[in-house]
């Protein structure tokens, strides 16, 4: 192996290994991979859990990775090895925000093979922790503000809006001079968000919540509404935003399919769409996508670092998984490959 940054390098390493789909992981010790040209090879410090996570590891997740593979969408970590290619030994011995390989192992392991493309590097401001939740995230938040501002739209409505992006989208549409309607579910969430400096949060769970919710979204001329939820939730969104206006889908909860009045679409011009990440980043010049990984590296490291909630072995990630729905919104999960 070429452009070592580490002596003693080793030759195996562990990582959660799932086995088949909806079915627990297990630690196993494989081989570290070698990096070719145009690859890095990344010790992997902190990777988050996102709700893609969870859903890969269910079989819910469009993807072309099949088990056995390790998971892990996204991490953190100091490259150590490259490829010999300048593009990739460029990168030798930084600390970078990774994405897993689209057809590879993930980076809930002790290392991580991805393409150099893919490894951003981080400010040096910025720690691992914070960097290893630069990409999923962050970047679909950066992607809805775009889309919006494409659109020259003023107001939006975000579902599942205690969770860690959900949080930051709205403080990001107040950087943006946006409004945004965040929707949670429980009391105590709307405390939270409000304590948190947010202007508008309405509670699915009230009574009125309909009747506020269209209200409010008429008010504010809610042209687009960004969906975490699915099922009745992204019905009900539908019906209360005003003539012409969107539900733009980006997870699905709820499990649970929405329906669609075709009046709605009709005579009211309403429309339903999708936001995949990874689609939308084919879609952007690498200009862009390097502008945006500067602005949201700026906005964690130094304004609005993203709230952490735990930190686990891979043992511990292996038995928290299974109840990862009921912990989103607490803060974000981090595996961490090396503890004990």
């Amino acid at each position: 192996m070429k452009h070592l940054f580490k002596e003693n390098f080793p030759i195996t390493m562990t990582g959660l290994v799932l086995t088949q789909f909806d079915h627990p992981m297990e630690i196993q010790t494989v081989n570290v991979p070698i990096p070719g040209k145009g690859q890095v090879l990344v010790k992997i410090d902190s990777a988050p859990i996102n709700p893609s996570d969870w859903a890969f590891v269910r079989g819910l997740y469009s993807s072309p990775k099949k088990p056995p593979v390790i998971a892990g969408f996204e991490g953190s970590g100091i490259v150590m090895a490259t490829g010999n290619d300048f593009l990739s030994r460029r990168l030798l011995g930084k600390k970078v925000a990774c994405f897993a390989p689209p057809n590879g192992n993930g980076t809930w392991a002790s290392y991580c093979l991805t393409h150099y493309t893919t490894a951003i590097p981080l400010r040096k401001d910025l720690n691992l922790e914070q960097g290893s939740m630069l990409l999923v995230n962050p970047l679909s938040v950066m992607a809805m503000i775009q889309i919006s501002q494409q659109r020259k739209i003023k107001a939006i409505a975000n579902t599942a809006a205690a969770s860690a992006l959900g949080q930051l989208l709205d403080k990001l549409c107040t950087t943006n001079g946006m409004a945004c309607v965040n929707i949670v579910r429980r009391p105590e969430q709307v405390e939270q968000l409000k304590k948190n400096g947010a202007t508008y949060v309405i509670d699915s769970s009230s009574a009125h919540f309909k009747m506020e919710m269209r209200d409010l979204f008429h008010q504010l001329n809610v042209q687009l509404a960004f969906d975490a939820v699915g099922g009745p939730m992204a019905t009900d969104l539908l019906e209360a935003l005003p003539k012409g206006a969107e539900v733009m889908s980006y997870g699905a909860l709820s499990e649970a399919a929405m329906s669609v009045h075709p009046g709605k679409l009709i005579f009211e011009n309403k429309k339903v769409s999708g936001f995949w990440l990874s689609q939308w980043i084919t879609q952007q010049s690498m200009f862009n996508l390097l502008r945006s990984f500067k602005k949201i590296q700026r906005f964690l490291s130094v304004e609005h670092p993203i709230n952490i909630q735990k930190r686990m072995s891979l043992a511990e990630t292996i038995a928290f998984i299974q109840t990862y729905p009921d912990s989103m919104s607490a803060g974000k999960m981090l595996v961490k490959p090396w503890q004990e």
